[in-house]
């Protein structure tokens, strides 16, 4: 019998079900997805520690989990994503009246995600952010929400660079393909990079549902995304991913430059990294990526294929089948 039908045989707690109806029916597909692997996992320790109810726990009880978690080197974001799915049903519980104070209020993420790393940090690395990550940052975006949501989806689903994404105008955009026409400073060329029916939604609330013409410059600009002053800069669009990952407590100094600047593993480069890496996990052609990412050389492409197996095993990891 295979590892994941052992993992369906185990009954889940009614309080659990009831919570992943609602995140179900309230949030993306990829949020709900990720609050499942990490409340069956929950599931299965409470079984295995002989707790009958998740409701009858105190926060000592809970915080031992998110210990045991921590201890296991998992990466940074995979256990926030594992604290945000807890916090949330207890969050829930608590609305149901189960608790009259949620845990949550004595346990703080920041105890629990050991997002430094005791290695010295390798410049060349490549940093490159997860579905994971994706989720966990758009729920925790600085305001405006929607149109920051909108943006780290799209960086992420299209692989854009900074520059590309600030430079995007609504003629750009072909909504019913789905597709945007990118003009490359850079490479000084074109190319079309395409988008997933999930960013429907969003784009339909930022261009047509008032969103987006609530900006002053709106009157004026044709560009897609703006901010208060005008168009959105490069500088503010870094800083946004920077906030969002803060937020999430899943960023992290890797280094600081010669100048004493620092440098965070989630940025806007990272963003265009993971995009890479999911797409080639996902069965994408290694040369159609290469045109989707606006590389001029196969061999820049080529070097993503090397991280593929860093995904894998991390998610081999938290079934606990490796031999580390």
């Amino acid at each position: 019998m295979s590892l994941a039908s052992t993992r369906r045989l185990r009954p889940m707690d009614s309080h659990i079900e009831r919570h992943l109806d609602r995140v179900k029916g309230m949030k993306s597909e990829g949020t709900f997805k990720r609050r499942r692997v990490d409340l069956r996992d929950y599931n299965e320790w409470l079984e295995d520690q002989g707790y009958g109810d998740c409701a009858s726990l105190d926060w000592l009880q809970i915080e031992s989990y998110l210990l045991e978690q921590n201890s296991k080197g998992y990466a940074p974001s995979t256990v926030a994503s594992k604290y945000q799915s807890l916090r949330e049903l207890y969050d829930f519980l608590t609305d149901i009246d189960e608790y009259d104070d949620s845990p949550f209020e004595k346990l703080s993420r920041k105890d629990y995600v050991n997002g430094n790393s005791s290695k010295k940090f390798d410049e060349s690395e490549v940093i490159y952010v997860t579905p994971e990550d994706v989720e966990l940052m758009t729920e925790n975006v600085p305001k405006p929400t929607l149109r920051n949501e909108l943006i780290i989806r799209l960086m992420f689903q299209t692989g854009v660079r900074r520059s590309e994404l600030v430079s995007i105008e609504l003629e750009d955009i072909n909504r019913e393909e789905r597709s945007i026409e990118i003009w490359s400073q850079k490479t000084q060329s074109s190319r079309t990079v395409f988008y997933q029916p999930s960013l429907d939604l969003l784009m339909e609330q930022w261009i047509d549902g008032g969103y987006r013409d609530s900006y002053l410059a709106a009157a004026e600009s044709d560009h897609l995304f703006l901010g208060q002053k005008g168009e959105l800069k490069k500088d503010r669009l870094g800083n946004i991913i920077k906030e969002a990952a803060e937020n999430a407590d899943i960023q992290e100094v890797m280094y600081e430059d010669q100048q004493g600047r620092k440098r965070y593993r989630i940025t806007c480069h990272a963003l265009r990294h993971g995009h890479a890496v999911h797409a080639l996990k996902s069965g994408i052609d290694i040369r159609n990526l290469q045109k989707h990412m606006g590389h001029a050389d196969i061999e820049r492409t080529s070097e993503y294929l090397q991280l593929i197996n860093d995904d894998v095993r991390e998610a081999f990891r938290q079934f606990g089948v490796t031999d580390d």
